[in-house]
């Protein structure tokens, strides 16, 4: 695992020999992966990886390479190669400007006990003792990840940045012999946070609970959705529109709705690298400083993700929420919804009828302008009448705009929880939501 040192020596070797503007992108990763299926674990696995990507640019121009072979001859090989393409590559409708400021970067904590308490023999030691505690009936298959990662960057205008970021994660699906099943899953760069066996026994309880499911004909119902549920329609919803690229090229449902009431009042997005609850990466894919956004605010759209280039057409600072590639634009990746006053169970304890959903499944973009969704229900969905789970339900297939389900959230839970999402993690609530779609079943 390359330090701050190590990767700022390699980053200004190679930057020695460019004779163009240069972006140096180094990602040092280990990962430790433990696999289990059947109730046993069949795979354990560890990678290591040093990869340096340079961008090299010409006026308009720009010629992009890498290679994970980082002796000087190697280092001066990507350089003559990425530089002899440089004359092929076509102009961008932009030249790129040089990142100056601030000068540095840096954030080298993190949590060392995540290796001590997640390496090889902890990982084994707490999956063993999870699948000791099954019934018969029940067998359990997952994953459990620790990741170490470093991202450090440079250009030949003097500009460092460097972040280390270690996290662990786990999930896993209980399944009966008969079919249903429950899940769990986390994440956390914060070895306190990791309480894999409480995971595991909420998947387990999932699992009992959904026996037994009954039919449920497609309709209008109110639902109630749980963090993993809420996480996956809000990684959609900043995919398709939280973007200022999205919003320009027209495809994002919060084009021309600045400063318009787009959800109800009691939904608050923000995205914050600095709040604790998320992985924090300070800069962006392109060397710049990433500020926070406050994206909904209230209802009401506020502000939007930016990389340099969708910044230079509108003429506007990037927020610095780029992720390198032309064609993606600003892209937030450390999402916040802000929690209400009631804990889950007390949404539970007074509802009278609803479908309490777990996660959804392979989920799809039907109209990106509309936010318009669609998915299957997955590992636990239950009916809950005057308070109470009643009976599972069998799985069933959502399709429904988020600009008519976020105007009809009628609670925020107060109790909050990390989950993973496109890039790192967001950190979200259970939403209870009248009148939700589905429009499919499954027998």
């Amino acid at each position: 695992m390359l330090n701050k040192k190590e990767s700022y020596a390699i980053i200004d070797k190679v930057l020695s020999y460019c004779n163009y503007y240069t972006m140096a992108t180094l990602i040092s990763h280990e990962e430790g992966l433990t696999r289990f299926a059947n109730s046993e674990i069949h795979q354990n696995v560890f990678k290591s990886n040093n990869t340096l990507e340079i961008t090299i640019h010409d006026g308009k121009k720009q010629s992009k390479n890498s290679t994970n072979i980082l002796d000087d001859e190697s280092l001066k090989e990507l350089v003559r190669k990425t530089e002899q393409n440089l004359k092929f590559m076509p102009e961008g409708e932009y030249e790129i400007p040089k990142v100056t400021a601030p000068a540095e970067i840096a954030n080298e904590e993190y949590d060392a006990e995540l290796e001590s308490a997640f390496g090889i023999p902890g990982r084994a030691s707490l999956i063993k003792s999870c699948i000791e505690s099954l019934d018969d009936d029940y067998t359990a298959s997952g994953a459990f990840s620790l990741n170490k990662m470093v991202f450090a960057m440079g250009n030949n205008s003097g500009i460092k940045r460097f972040c280390r970021l270690d996290n662990v994660s786990f999930n896993t699906v209980i399944t009966h012999k008969n079919g249903p099943s429950g899940y769990a899953e986390y994440a956390t760069d914060k070895s306190a946070d990791m309480d894999v066996t409480k995971l595991f026994n909420s998947a387990y309880s999932k699992a009992k609970a959904a026996l037994n499911p009954e039919s449920l004909e497609p309709g209008s119902y109110t639902v109630i959705l749980e963090p993993l549920a809420v996480g996956d329609l809000l990684s959609y919803m900043s995919y398709c529109g939280f973007s200022a690229k999205s919003v320009d090229i027209g495809i994002s449902f919060l084009a021309g709705k600045k400063g318009q009431q787009v959800f109800g009042e009691n939904i608050s997005i923000y995205d914050d690298h600095t709040d604790g609850n998320t992985f924090s990466l300070p800069f962006d894919f392109e060397g710049y400083e990433r500020r926070k956004l406050n994206i909904i605010d209230q209802g009401v759209a506020k502000e939007l993700a930016y990389d340099v280039r969708t910044a230079l057409k509108e003429g506007v600072d990037t927020t610095g929420h780029g992720l390198g590639e032309a064609s993606t634009g600003g892209f937030p990746i450390n999402l916040i919804m802000k929690n209400g006053a009631k804990s889950l169970e007390d949404i539970i304890k007074e509802t009278d009828n609803a479908i309490l959903v777990t996660r959804f499944h392979y989920m799809n973009v039907v109209d990106p302008k509309k936010a318009l969704f669609t998915a299957l229900t997955r590992d636990g969905l239950y009916m809950v009448k005057n308070g109470q789970i009643s009976h599972a339900v069998k799985n069933m297939r959502f399709t429904e705009s988020m600009l008519n389900a976020f105007n009809k959230v009628t609670e925020v839970s107060k109790d909050r929880t990390k989950v993973p999402g496109f890039f790192g993690v967001s950190y979200v609530p259970a939403l209870p939501v009248d009148d939700f779609h589905f429009t499919g079943k499954t027998e």
